[in-house]
């Protein structure tokens, strides 16, 4: 029986998206049970079709769900929310927005088993950028997708998921100056039916990417009444440099403002939460990964 659906969004990431997916699939995924889980790939309106030929699934059911560029939005919110009411299988779901971030290795067990010992919480996971710096300063000193192959090359994750520590930095969503708190995660999951509940991504944020869906839908999980929120200590997903709004377009946040109270109801602010932290004892990742953390 299917615990976990993952729901993966990409558009033109015929470069990122396989990385991406295998990260999430065995033999890179530890102790994971390939019955446990599905991933549901939406392709939502890329000019040529995503491709996963060459990808090992490693027996997790993998479906590449394909929106022509005449059927979709550019904004996932509305596919997004598709496949969690009418495809995904699983207890739980795992909403991951942007297809180019890549996952640590113990990401997907630790998700399930955080969920069966604690029904109706949300788990999350942190953030970070691949290169030298946040990506929307990188890359206006020439990073790029060249130079980002030659890290990931460099870096031999294929061999250990763990390696992208080394080659990445904290994400802005941690800006505000500690590790431990964050305004939005690209692998928070939750119950499936809470997420339904709650009425999934609010499909006012129309704006190609989705402007800043992903943050909202974070603050509305993370501050429901009587929330249970569970940060993974030790998992992060790693942000691909693609040429996407939010980390290449200077003042995208800032220009997203207007359509976040419009669709919210309220003006954005940093999210305000109580969390507790799963160190991740019983999978050694205290020690894999807790120098990194203080970096």
């Amino acid at each position: 029986m299917v615990k976990l659906s993952i729901i993966l969004n990409t558009y033109a990431m015929q470069r990122e998206a396989p990385r991406t997916l295998r990260s999430m699939l065995p033999p890179l995924q530890k102790e994971v049970c390939a019955t446990d889980y599905e991933v549901i790939v939406i392709d939502n309106g890329s000019p040529q079709a995503l491709s996963l030929a060459g990808v090992d699934f490693g027996g997790v059911p993998v479906c590449l769900h394909r929106i022509a560029p005449e059927q979709s939005h550019p904004s996932p919110v509305f596919a997004m929310n598709a496949c969690a009411a009418d495809q995904a299988r699983g207890r739980f779901v795992m909403l991951c927005i942007d297809g180019a971030r890549m996952f640590s290795p113990y990401l997907v067990r630790r998700t399930i088993d955080a969920l069966e010992r604690a029904p109706g919480a949300c788990t999350y996971v942190a953030s970070r950028h691949l290169g030298p710096e946040v990506q929307m300063r990188s890359v206006q000193k020439g990073y790029d997708q060249a130079a980002e192959d030659a890290l990931l090359a460099g870096a031999g994750w294929e061999a250990d998921l763990d390696r992208l520590n080394a080659v990445s930095v904290w994400a802005g969503a941690h800006r505000h100056g500690t590790v431990y708190t964050q305004n939005e995660s690209n692998a928070f999951a939750l119950e499936r039916a809470l997420w339904l509940e709650m009425g999934g991504y609010r499909e006012g944020f129309a704006r190609s990417g989705g402007g800043l869906c992903n943050l909202e839908a974070f603050n509305r999980a993370m501050e429901r009444p009587g929330a249970r929120n569970i940060l993974l200590w030790g998992e992060a997903t790693f942000h691909q440099v693609h040429g996407g709004v939010a980390t290449s377009k200077e003042g995208f946040f800032r220009d997203s403002q207007e359509e976040f109270r419009q669709a919210a109801g309220y003006d954005y602010r940093f999210p305000r939460y109580d969390f507790e932290v799963d160190m991740g004892l019983a999978y050694g990742r205290e020690e894999a990964v807790g120098e990194w953390y203080w970096r």
